[in-house]
């Protein structure tokens, strides 16, 4: 990540306020149509199946992590995804409900270190690591728009 992204003054207020180890959080999310691998049959001959798909279990992963970060943000600020290793060893079905847990494990510099895994009813489904980053929010508007020669 670039360090100049980071606001100098805001990531070392917000670094004195930490998280206990082990602090862990979960939300509980039922597999809806939207959630679906085959939502990403988009070309002709393309065939994903009818189970949770990778990217919107990791979408709820990140989710419960930025759960933990959530009450240590200050105004204007917000946590942002930098980094996610991830293995979904099994599928659920749709109308399957499943728990998505974060459990931060320490800092590397300004990112806030995660364990993710998730559940359902017939057990582990998948696990991870996750690092999040606190920002300030129109810094990531600013730098998005700047990557296309647009002005936010």
């Amino acid at each position: 990540m670039n360090p100049n992204f980071l606001n100098p003054i805001s990531t070392l207020i917000f670094s004195m306020t930490t998280l206990g180890k082990g602090f862990t959080t979960s939300l509980t999310v039922t597999v809806t149509e939207e959630h679906l691998a085959s939502r990403l049959d988009i070309d002709a001959g393309e065939r994903f199946p009818n189970v949770l798909s990778t990217p919107w279990l990791i979408a709820h992963l990140e989710r419960a992590a930025a759960k933990a970060l959530h009450p240590l943000l200050q105004d204007g600020q917000l946590s942002v995804g930098s980094r996610v290793v991830f293995d979904h060893f099994a599928p659920t079905p749709l109308g399957a409900t499943f728990t998505a847990y974060a459990k931060f494990t320490g800092m590397e510099g300004p990112l806030y270190l995660f364990d993710l895994w998730a559940e359902d009813a017939g057990g582990a489904i998948g696990k991870g690591t996750h690092a999040r980053a606190v920002v300030p929010g129109v810094a990531v508007e600013k730098r998005a728009a700047k990557r296309l020669g647009q002005t936010a």
